[in-house]
């Protein structure tokens, strides 16, 4: 009786103490319940909150380690990881990876089901979650407790508690606090995503709001302007927020629209006057042009408040400006119709063009005026109405009406389509063109007349046409005889010539004994006169070639360095006699040229030897420079130089410029005559500057083209 009495006050004791620790533990789950709440109402981040309360709830129940995983929302990938371990306890986030619940079909079936997962062996497990069973054997987790996670009534994820010292049994009246806690971050969680959302979104509407071009502005009932979209603000009145917060919309609106907005606002915008256009003041006290909307509504304070939506136009209002200056000033008379046919505008020029008084006209319709809107113009107005849905406009016509006066002219009638008011209008332009009708009917009888004129001038000019012909006939023979007969000529005239030079030269070598100096002197000036001559004839003869087309080159490659050597040797006296210093620019290396040599030299010699001729002292400057598809040679002296009035005579034949110093010196008047036709056959061009007492520079070219023609 005594040991019963014992065993059942030993049990009672047991009762009480376990009684004790539920209560214990209720309460600390009360007051974590509290701080968690807290936490995650107060100002510390989201992630501090959950780690803190995953180290509470481990604590709390002995737990190893705790683990709240966030999915995305396909409940597949990874979004966030949270893991609190005990001292001594190693991670295991980073073997979370994404898609990793799809290894654990068990696992993830469980949860998605809503159910918990208890186990407190892990040799206990089903056969079917020998996955799970591997995962906790690796980790060396002895026991594991995981509550689904919810957010918005969805499965988001799980918390997980694992004991990895001890094989813990989890009994129901633990299951019921960490459920209640498991439910308490989910819900903060959810308000979590909810409250980053919201913000989420009053950042892009604010983004949005600050950003449209559009002027945004809330004012009170006194019209004190409690909010606007800044940047907006200073972009288009350059205003900073500062500058306008507070203060009266009245103050920045222009004093002939502060009655209109006064009323408008009181209003309410109501539905007649629901878009309204003031002038703002802008900080550098312009004034532009907004359209205005809005509406009024009631805060959350209960006061009222009204949003205006403004719109600058300013633009828009000086297009409006500049046509209304075009309108009342056009030599044109305009007429504006509506769709109707009734006029609602006219302007001044119709007074003008057609007697009508514009205040008389307005309101009317186009049928009272049928001398002007006769009936092709009706038709053309009706093809005006139709053209503004087909967007296919007529063109103008021209036709003849009668102003009031019964006097008739003749007009150009034109249309297009405007808007006034989001109203759809005609425009209908008349420009007086009676003058430009008398000018066509002149220009129709000139033209008659001129047509006689042309056919008869035409016979005139074929007949003159015809005896030109027989003129150009009979000149090109001439011309083929005179080539013909100048080349007879200079063979038959170099003949007694060559016997003259040699036996001068003879004479004054002393093979017929020694001369006289009279005698030297005479047989010297024939000897000259008939090298003269013979050169006068082989230019006639080379130039006569050229313009028979009998000339041909025989290009070959030599070498220009050597060809230039030689010319300035054979012209050695003459640079010595006169002491005159001759540069050569360009040839500092070997190059070789594609050219008919003999031509060439006679080109470079005939130059050169002038230069020297026509420079009293100085010096002559050659230059060659190799272009990309020619080659040019330039020669510079210091010489006498050619006056502007003698350009003209430097390349004919037989012209010489009429000076002293050039009659003293010998010359035919063909060197630079056959020399411009040589370096034209070479297919360049030459050309001079100069400037009298200055010197002379020639320039001529050489194409490169003439390779082809080599052999």
């Amino acid at each position: 009786m005594v040991c019963s009495e014992k065993g059942i006050l030993e049990k009672n004791i047991e009762l009480v103490k376990e009684v004790e620790n539920i209560r214990k533990k209720w309460t600390n789950l009360e007051i974590l319940s509290s701080n968690i709440s807290s936490r995650f109402l107060g100002d510390i981040s989201t992630n501090d909150a959950i780690n803190a309360t995953l180290r509470d709830m481990g604590i709390l129940n002995g737990a190893s380690r705790v683990i709240l995983v966030i999915f995305k929302d396909d409940n597949i990938n990874l979004n966030h990881i949270y893991e609190w371990c005990a001292e001594g306890i190693n991670p295991l986030f980073q073997f979370f990876q994404n898609s990793w619940i799809n290894n654990f079909p068990w696992w993830n079936e469980q949860l998605r089901k809503g159910n918990i997962i208890n186990i407190s062996d892990v040799n206990n497990v089903p056969k079917e979650a020998q996955a799970t069973k591997t995962l906790l054997k690796v980790n060396h987790i002895k026991s594991l407790l995981v509550f689904p996670l919810y957010i918005k009534s969805e499965f988001a994820g799980f918390i997980g508690y694992a004991n990895d010292i001890i094989e813990k049994e989890w009994k129901d009246n633990d299951l019921s606090p960490l459920r209640l806690s498991s439910q308490i971050i989910g819900n903060a969680l959810e308000r979590h995503k909810m409250e980053n959302l919201l913000k989420k979104s009053e950042e892009n509407y604010r983004l949005i709001i600050e950003n449209i071009n559009d002027l945004i502005v809330i004012i009170d009932r006194n019209f004190k302007i409690e909010y606007l979209n800044q940047e907006t603000v200073f972009r288009l009145l350059g205003y900073q927020k500062i500058d306008i917060i507070g203060k009266s919309a009245l103050d920045f609106i222009h004093p002939d629209d502060v009655e209109q907005a006064n009323y408008t606002f009181k209003k309410g915008f109501p539905p007649r006057a629901s878009v309204i256009e003031l002038r703002f003041k802008h900080k550098d006290d312009s004034w532009l042009w907004f359209e205005c909307s809005g509406h009024t509504f009631i805060d959350r304070d209960g006061e009222l408040k009204g949003i205006v939506i403004s719109r600058d136009i300013s633009e828009r209002k000086s297009v409006e400006e500049r046509y209304k200056a075009l309108f009342d000033n056009s030599p044109n008379a305009i007429f504006i119709i509506d769709l109707n046919g009734v006029i609602i505008d006219a302007n001044p020029t119709i007074e003008v063009l057609f007697s009508l008084n514009r205040n008389n006209i307005v309101g009317k319709s186009i049928e009272e005026y049928n001398e002007i809107f006769h009936l092709e113009v009706k038709k053309y107005f009706k093809r005006i109405f139709k053209a503004s849905f087909l967007k296919d406009f007529p063109e103008p016509i021209e036709v003849k009406v009668k102003n009031s006066f019964g006097e008739y002219l003749w007009v150009e009638t034109q249309a297009s389509i405007i808007k006034q008011d989001s109203t759809t209008l005609i425009q209908l332009i008349f420009q007086d063109i009676t003058e430009k009708k008398k000018m066509e009917i002149l220009e129709n009888k000139f033209k008659d007349e001129l047509e006689n004129e042309v056919q008869m001038r035409t016979k005139e000019l074929n007949d003159a046409l015809t005896q030109q012909k027989l003129f150009v006939d009979q000149i090109v023979k001439s011309s083929q005889f005179k080539t013909e007969f100048m080349a007879t000529m200079s063979h038959e005239l170099r003949t007694p010539l060559n016997a003259i030079i040699g036996f001068t030269d003879l004479l004054l070598e002393g093979l017929y004994g020694q001369l006289t100096e009279d005698q030297r002197e005479f047989i010297s000036d024939i000897k000259n006169s008939a090298e003269h001559q013979f050169d006068m004839i082989k230019h006639i003869l080379d130039i006569s070639k050229i313009e028979s087309g009998q000339m041909s080159l025989n290009v070959q490659k030599f070498s220009l360095n050597n060809m230039v050597e030689q010319i300035i040797s054979s012209l050695k006296p003459l640079i010595n006699k006169k002491e005159i210093k001759v540069k050569i620019k360009g040839l500092e290396e070997d190059k070789f040229i594609f050219a008919d040599p003999i031509r060439f030299k006679e080109i470079l010699l005939n130059l050169l030897s002038n230069a020297i001729k026509f420079t009293i002292e100085g010096k002559i400057t050659l230059t060659v420079k190799e272009k990309y598809n020619h080659w040019l040679f330039k020669i510079n002296d210091t010489g006498i130089g050619i006056a502007r009035k003698d350009f003209p005579l430097i390349f004919k034949e037989f012209k010489r410029v009429d000076s002293t110093y050039v009659r003293s010196v010998p010359g035919t008047g063909l060197g630079l005559s056959l020399t411009k036709r040589l370096v034209e056959l070479h297919g360049g061009e030459i050309n001079f500057t100069s400037m009298l007492g200055a010197g002379s520079t020639f320039t001529y070219s050489i194409s490169k083209k003439l390779e082809e023609k080599l052999g």
